[in-house]
């Protein structure tokens, strides 16, 4: 069977739907839409979204909370909002994501993915961060492996050092319908 018979029929390969939020620049969209299907995921896009009233002038950054619920509130089997926004949640000084675990929404910023990044490292690091909070939104929590896409990652150094993948554990724990969401779109190391 092949991927578009596969969608068609509804088996196998993860949907998503991507939401830019105002500001982001169009080639983080293009290059994430790219990434994605080149795993085997079936991705969608919508124009840009106004930003919800998330700002905290005080920290000078955007609680995650309120644009998580603007992802959670879109069309789609899961759907990822961006922002170019610095975000937070409660007991955090920043996140480079959020997810709802299990659940079908994320949202993840490119502000601080960005730090000290050239093209081809940003991208990595995009895709990384998609794959880590995708992972959430299938019942996937944090793993010690450091390689692991799922590792915490508490700076950049450790996204840096992280691969865009599961390790066999993960891929593992993966619920049945996680692995047939999944299908080609992680590779076991």
């Amino acid at each position: 069977m092949d991927r578009r018979q596969a969608l068609s029929e509804g088996k196998g390969y993860m949907r998503i739907t991507l939401v830019p939020f105002q500001g982001v620049d169009s080639q983080v969209v293009e290059w994430l839409m790219e990434d994605l299907v080149s795993r085997g995921v079936d991705v969608r896009h919508c124009a840009p979204l106004p930003l919800p009233d998330a700002a905290d002038p005080l920290r000078g950054q955007y609680r995650a909370g309120p644009l998580l619920e603007v992802a959670r509130g879109t069309d789609g089997d899961h759907v990822l909002g961006i922002t170019d926004r610095d975000l937070y949640t409660d007991g955090l000084n920043f996140v480079f994501g959020v997810a709802e675990m299990p659940g079908k929404a994320v949202v993840f910023s490119t502000h601080r993915l960005a730090f000290g990044a050239g093209r081809e490292r940003l991208r990595e690091r995009l895709l990384k961060e998609v794959q880590h909070e995708l992972g959430h939104t299938l019942g996937l929590p944090h793993c010690p492996e450091p390689r692991c896409v799922m590792h915490f990652s508490n700076s950049l150094d450790d996204t840096d050092h992280k691969e865009a993948d599961l390790c066999a554990r993960c891929r593992r724990r993966l619920s049945p319908e996680g692995r047939r969401l999944v299908g080609t779109s992680w590779k076991e190391r």
